[in-house]
This record gives structure tokens, C-alpha cells and sequence, in this order.
């Protein structure tokens, strides 16, 4: 009896803190299993997780796990705005997709149209390879800042600065289509890209072409560091020794004392990540790649398009990649940066999207989708 007695409070206690904004389709038992996964984090002491899992469209769970704030003690709910780093990626070639099915461009057209800067290399760099990563250009963070600072987000920087900096190299690394290279370069040019056809800035158009006709009213391109974004959540790292050696690799000497870390976005970067947005929101875009309703059919084969390339690397659609979880077709993308972890995960085949959103740079969003979509096959909602 007295073991019973603890199951039930601590059951009890595991999903105090996670009722805040749940809504859920799900049975008691397979809500516990998810909950479980979270249970380190259930609490307004530490930073946590956001979740959101629907099927064919309708959302069978979304809940809130930790604090968005630690000042101040607000816990995460499904409507706290999260940076998502590299799902924002999916967006920016959406907003590309866009300008193709518009006839505006194509995937073979020549970037140095649009980017003058591009035409200095021996080789023909087209939309197609900043797409797909297949470029050749060097990513910004693997080279020096003329200023001598780090790249790490404490320390501002913008999309010219990234820019610029990649494009100060002579040479490209490979011949664009020979190899795969992830590069948040090639995401920041198609940005330029799009202000370029559309007179808009890159948010702007991003607004007003993709997330208000999606109804996707919490999500925008966050281009300006001083913006005030409702419910934003706070990023942080763990203050453990990895952590610590790491900033001070890149010449931030930090205090040893408390749990956390607290870190700002201090830097508007943005096309290969600068999205925020929240759980409502993605389950939104995850409803429409079902519906259709945006875009039609064309935009959603345009967006899971996987052409091939002089490398192996062939699971590369647009900001996506199309992969295999036991057995069954995913379509996904992760991201990470210093105080985020995110992770949007679709079944198309089953029609089934989960999403996890963090805010502690250790929080492995990826990790806790596995682990929902092993709960999910488990209990046969994922067959």
C-alpha cells in the first residue's frame, strides 16, 4: 500500500507542473510514458521542453515542461516562442519555393544574378546548390572574424558580417554538386536572394507570403535583436565544466557558481536559423504539409524534392531531409545552438508530427522525439 501511495504522488507531482497549457487526445497512460520523458526537467527550477504531437492534422497532445524564465518563474506552454536554430532552415527555402512556383526563379538559376559577389568563382554556383548545402562556399564559423572575436552568439554578428566573411575566400572548397558541406552561409544567401525578386525585406516577405497565410501568427524572423517577442523564452546552458571550458574557448571567462547559464541571442543571424516561433504555430505548418491547403501539392513536392548530385548525400530536400525510423518514412530536421534544442519530426505516411522545443542548449530535442515516436509505436498510435 505505501508503495502505491508513492506512485500516485509522485505521479501526481510529475504532471503538476506540465498541466500548464496541456491539451491531449492521448489515453492517461501513453500522456505518462511522455510525461516521463520530461520528468528531470517538470519543474519552474530548471529550463525545459515544449511538446506537441498530432496526427492527420489534429493535435492529439501539446504541453509545457520547466520554466521559460528562471528570473522570474514562467513556465513554458504551448504558445512560448522558442529560436528554433536549423528548422528555421525549412522555412527560408519555403519562402524560396514560393518565388519558383511564382516563376520568379528556378532552381537553375545562376546565384550570381542576384548575389554579384558569387560571380568572382571559376565555378557556376546555382540555387540548387545553396539549397542542398552542395555550394561549396566555406561556412562562416569555421573562419576568423576580422574583429578577433568568436562567433559565438554573446558576441553580436550579423548576416553581412557571415557573409562577407565566406565570401572573402578566394576559391571555393569543391566544385558545387561534387560534394555535400553544411554551410548557414548558403541559407543567408537565398535570404538575399528573396529581397532581391521581392523589393521585401527577407522577414517581411516571410510574414506576409508564408506565416500569416498559414495563420502562423507567433512565428517570425527575429532580424532585430532589440524586438520585443510575446512570450519569448529565455536560452541556457548548464553550468557544468564541458560548458564552462567551452566559453572559455571562445574568451568568455564565466563564475563556476549555480546551475545554469543564461544566453541571450545577442546576434540577428538569421536563413540558416533566426525563426521563432511556438508549438500552436508548428503544428499549424505540420497540419498544412497534410492539408495541402497552402501551397497546394506542388509546394509540397517542390519542398520534399530530392534531386541527385555527384555525392551520396541524397536525402537533402528543401531545409529537410528524408530519412527512415524503424521502418517507416520521416521527414525532418533538427537544430542546436548554444541554449536551444529543437526538433520538427514528420511520419508522412501516417500522418503523424511530433515537435519538441528546449531551451537548454544540452536539451537534445532530437533524443526526446525518438523517444515520443517509441512511445507512440508502442501503444500502435504510430503503426
Amino acid at each position: 500500500m505505501r508503495n502505491t501511495t508513492i506512485l500516485l504522488l509522485s505521479l501526481i507531482t510529475l504532471t503538476s507542473y506540465g498541466q500548464i497549457g496541456q491539451k491531449s487526445e492521448l489515453s492517461g497512460s501513453v500522456k505518462i510514458q511522455i510525461d516521463t520523458l520530461f520528468s528531470d526537467f517538470d519543474t519552474l527550477n530548471s529550463p525545459g521542453y515544449a511538446i506537441g504531437i498530432s496526427k492527420n492534422g489534429k493535435t492529439l497532445y501539446k504541453n509545457g515542461y520547466g520554466s521559460a524564465n528562471l528570473d522570474y518563474n514562467i513556465p513554458i506552454e504551448s504558445n512560448s516562442a522558442f529560436s528554433i536554430a536549423s528548422v528555421s532552415k525549412q522555412f527560408t527555402a519555403a519562402c524560396i519555393a514560393l518565388l519558383i512556383l511564382e516563376n520568379k526563379i528556378s532552381l537553375e538559376s545562376v546565384a550570381a544574378d542576384f548575389i554579384p559577389e558569387l560571380g568572382k568563382y571559376a565555378d557556376t554556383i546555382r540555387i540548387k546548390h545553396l539549397i542542398y548545402n552542395t555550394s561549396g562556399i566555406k561556412d562562416y564559423p569555421r573562419l576568423k572574424r576580422k574583429s578577433g572575436k568568436s562567433w559565438v552568439t554573446f558576441n553580436y554578428f550579423d548576416i553581412d558580417e557571415c557573409i562577407s566573411t565566406s565570401l572573402n575566400e578566394e576559391t571555393l572548397q569543391f566544385t558545387p554538386g561534387e560534394k555535400w558541406d553544411y554551410c548557414n552561409v548558403n541559407f543567408m544567401l537565398l535570404t538575399k536572394i528573396v529581397e532581391k525578386i521581392s523589393g521585401q525585406s527577407f522577414s517581411e516577405f516571410a510574414k506576409k507570403q508564408l506565416f500569416e497565410p498559414l495563420g502562423m501568427k507567433n512565428t517570425l524572423i527575429n532580424d532585430d535583436i532589440t524586438q520585443i517577442i510575446k512570450n519569448r523564452v529565455t536560452p541556457y546552458n548548464p553550468r557544468t565544466k564541458e560548458y564552462l571550458d567551452g566559453y572559455t574557448d571562445y574568451g568568455i571567462t564565466l563564475k563556476e557558481d549555480g546551475k545554469y547559464i543564461r544566453h541571450p541571442r545577442n546576434s540577428p543571424h538569421y536563413g540558416g536559423s533566426g525563426v521563432v516561433t511556438t508549438i500552436d504555430d508548428l503544428l499549424k505548418w505540420s497540419a498544412n504539409m497534410i492539408s495541402k491547403r497552402f501551397g497546394g501539392q506542388e509546394f509540397y513536392d517542390l519542398m520534399h524534392k530530392t534531386p541527385k548530385f555527384n555525392h551520396n548525400r541524397d536525402n537533402q530536400a528543401f531545409g529537410l531531409y528524408i530519412g527512415d525510423f524503424k521502418g517507416r518514412k520521416i521527414v525532418a530536421w533538427d537544430g542546436g545552438d548554444w541554449g536551444i534544442s529543437s526538433q520538427l519530426l514528420r511520419f508522412p505516411d501516417e500522418g503523424i508530427a511530433i515537435i519538441v522545443l528546449s531551451n537548454i542548449g544540452s536539451g537534445e530535442a532530437y533524443r526526446k522525439v525518438k523517444a515520443v515516436a517509441d512511445i507512440l509505436i508502442n501503444q500502435g498510435i504510430l503503426k
